[in-house]
C-alpha cells in the first residue's frame, strides 16, 4: 500500500497543481467578463437618452410639418369662402335692386344740395351774406364810420363822404383821419358784415372792400363798417 501511495502521490500532486492553475485562469476570465458586462450596463442609459432625443427631434419635425399643412389648408378654405360667396352675391337680386335705388337717391340728394349751394346768389335779399348783416338790409340799419386816408392832404374829406352816406339813408358814426396814408379808397368791415360794406361801397363809388385792419380799427369808433377815403378817390357823390 505504501508503495502505491509513494508511486501515485507525485502524479496526484501534479494533477492538483494543473487543476489549480486552470481554476485560477477561469476565475480571471470570469472577472474580465463581469467587468465588461458592468461597463456595458453603465453605458446603456446614455444610449437610451440618445434614442429618446432622436425620437423627440423626429416628433418635433413631424409636428411642424403637420402645422404647416394645417395652415395651408386653412388659407385655402378662407380663399374658397371669399370667392364662392361675396357680399354682393349674398344680397340676391332683390337686395341688389334696393342697394342701387338707395345709391341713386343718395347721389341725387347730394347733387341737389350742391346745386342749391353753388347757385345761391351772394347778394340775395332773402339770405344772410357770410355774416351778421343780411344782403337786403336797409341803409338805415347800417352804421358806418368815415375816415380821411389822404394823410391830411384834403381837410374835410371825411365829412363830405359822411354827408353823402347820410343823404342815402345810412347812419354815420365817427369821422376822422387815419394814422397811415391810403392810396386807394376802401370800405372795411368787421367779420360777418361784408354785405353791409358792399352796400356802403356802392353808395360812395368805392370799388374795394376788405376786413378791417388794426390801424383803422384803432381810430374808428367801433362801427361794423368803416369807409377809408384814399388819395386817389373819385369826386364825393352828390347828395340825395
Amino acid at each position: 500500500m505504501k508503495t502505491v501511495i509513494e508511486t501515485v502521490g507525485p502524479y496526484a500532486g501534479l494533477v492538483s497543481m494543473i487543476g489549480l492553475f486552470v481554476a485560477i485562469g477561469l476565475l480571471f476570465s470570469q472577472g474580465r467578463d463581469l467587468r465588461r458586462l458592468r461597463e456595458w450596463a453603465g453605458g446603456a442609459p446614455e444610449r437610451d437618452a440618445e434614442i429618446r432625443e432622436l425620437s423627440e427631434v423626429v416628433a418635433e419635425e413631424r409636428s411642424q410639418e403637420l402645422k404647416v399643412l394645417a395652415e395651408r389648408e386653412e388659407r385655402r378654405m378662407d380663399r374658397s369662402d371669399f370667392t364662392e360667396g361675396s357680399f354682393w352675391d349674398r344680397l340676391g337680386r332683390t337686395g341688389r335692386i334696393m342697394a342701387i335705388v338707395a345709391l341713386v337717391l343718395v347721389i341725387g340728394a347730394g347733387a341737389a344740395y350742391a346745386g342749391t349751394t353753388l347757385l345761391g346768389s351772394e347778394d340775395s335779399p332773402t339770405k344772410a351774406n357770410k355774416g351778421n348783416q343780411p344782403a337786403g338790409t336797409k341803409p338805415s340799419q347800417i352804421k358806418a364810420d368815415v375816415l380821411n386816408g389822404t394823410g391830411g392832404a384834403e381837410v374835410g374829406l371825411a365829412a363830405q363822404y359822411a354827408a353823402a352816406l347820410e343823404s342815402r339813408g345810412f347812419k354815420v358814426g365817427a369821422t376822422g383821419d387815419t394814422s397811415v396814408t391810403f392810396e386807394e379808397s376802401i370800405v372795411m368791415y368787421t367779420k360777418g358784415n361784408e354785405a353791409a360794406a358792399k352796400q356802403v361801397a356802392r353808395a360812395i363809388d368805392v370799388a374795394e372792400t376788405g376786413l378791417i385792419t388794426n390801424e383803422v380799427a384803432d381810430v374808428a369808433s367801433g362801427s361794423d363798417v368803416t369807409a377809408v377815403i384814399g388819395v386817389n378817390h373819385s369826386e364825393p357823390p352828390s347828395g340825395g
